[in-house]
């Protein structure tokens, strides 16, 4: 239909600005949109820009709909803090092992 449109990107050479993830299941965008909304949405402290996956596009539609004068802020969300992929993955399965171990029940004596 219209042949001028961008074509959908589904990776990205540098990564997602925000969680530096380089493929997609859904396509990456620019950033400028959204880069007014870094800082605060995601606690930066420094300024980030280039393209962003639609996860973190969402997680910052998400945080402008939160009533006026929340302090809510998705820094734990992605991986905001430019922490490595493995280093999230160990501290996922960490934190999903602890929380299993406190759900088994122990038996009662």
């Amino acid at each position: 239909m219209f042949g001028f449109h961008k074509p959908k990107m589904y990776r990205s050479i540098e990564g997602c600005c925000i969680c530096r993830a380089k493929s997609s299941r859904s396509r990456f965008t620019d950033s400028k949109r959204y880069e007014k909304d870094f800082q605060s949405c995601f606690g930066l402290h420094e300024t980030r820009s280039g393209d962003i996956c639609n996860a973190c596009v969402l997680l910052v539609k998400r945080w402008k709909k939160l009533p006026a004068g929340s302090k809510k802020k998705l820094e734990s969300c992605g991986r905001c803090k430019g922490r490595t992929q493995s280093e999230d993955y160990f501290e996922t399965k960490e934190s999903e092992n602890s929380i299993w171990k406190q759900d088994k029940k122990q038996p009662d004596q």
